[in-house]
């Protein structure tokens, strides 16, 4: 299956009160996922923990995702099979080869820092060992890495590597990328710059879960010529969920619980030490209403 232009749902691992796997929450957050609007699903990304996760639980997450998505024909797969080595990356591709996922996302090696030529070495020899096709994720605030959009033409032409998942929003880099990239692999965008992406030529968005509703009615109102609806949610999605992304403190916390809230699905903590501020469920719940009403 060809990764799917659209939306692509980033799920949150759901996990019990005592931070094991819930798995019926898990496959109900895959049915909600799609239920909404969205064209493929990410196990295990950054807002999935992958790094919090053993080697047993974040193979039993992807097996849960696998068999609740393909219960649903058309919905494409993608493994999150990232490491902090680029030989752990390629273990992780081998099972999602395995088990059959559409597609890998991959991030830079994200503890010790790394450049230009690691980071090219990483992703070419994950895409060229025979694995799921590969989705670049830059996240600068995770890997501490920045793939310039010139870097990122490069390797966009390294063979087997098929998109790029892009986080920032300053519209002067997004333009550089898209400029760079010239149509040879997708780009797809954050929420927070879906309807900038689109304008620019992206193939979707992968997306936070909470954010999948809104998102598929932007992606609609898009591909209706509805101008000024779309550009209404992107204003709306964009005041409903806090700003600040992976750097601010307490993001991880605060997705889990703007996650509970927006499915109604209880996902559970994130395991330990992180916590969501005091009061971020009231404060999407405020915020939510605003948003909904439009969609």
């Amino acid at each position: 299956m060809k990764l799917a232009h659209g939306i692509i749902a980033m799920l949150v691992t759901p996990f019990t009160p005592d931070y094991m796997l819930n798995e019926e929450a898990l496959r109900a957050e895959v049915r909600w996922a799609i239920d909404s609007g969205a064209q493929g699903i990410v196990a295990t990304p950054s807002i999935g923990e992958f790094v919090h996760l053993s080697e047993a639980e974040r193979l039993r997450a992807w097996e849960v995702t696998l068999e609740e998505t393909r219960r649903h024909p058309g919905i494409c797969a993608v493994a999150m099979t990232s490491g902090a080595t680029t030989l752990e990356t390629l273990s992780y591709a081998r099972h999602a080869a395995r088990m059959g996922f559409d597609a890998q996302q991959v991030i830079p090696p994200y503890y010790w820092r790394c450049g230009e030529l690691e980071v090219e070495r990483h992703y070419r020899m994950v895409a060229e060992a025979a694995g799921p096709p590969v989705v670049i994720y830059h996240n600068p605030a995770l890997s501490k890495f920045t793939i310039s959009p010139r870097f990122a033409g490069k390797l966009a032409g390294i063979p087997n590597i098929v998109a790029m998942k892009e986080v920032l929003t300053d519209l002067q880099h997004l333009e550089a990328l898209y400029d760079e990239i010239a149509a040879r692999i997708d780009i797809y965008n954050t929420f927070r710059a879906l309807l900038a992406g689109l304008m620019l030529g992206a193939a979707g968005g992968f997306i936070n879960v909470f954010a999948v509703p809104a998102a598929a009615a932007l992606l609609k109102s898009f591909g209706n010529g509805e101008l000024k609806r779309a550009e209404e949610i992107q204003r709306r999605l964009n005041r409903c969920f806090p700003r600040g992304g992976e750097e601010t403190l307490g993001h991880l916390g605060t997705t889990k619980v703007t996650a509970s809230v927006a499915t109604g699905i209880d996902m559970g903590p994130a395991r330990p030490p992180y916590m969501a501020p005091e009061g971020a469920a009231d404060l999407i719940k405020s915020r939510l209403p605003r948003l909904m009403e439009i969609l």
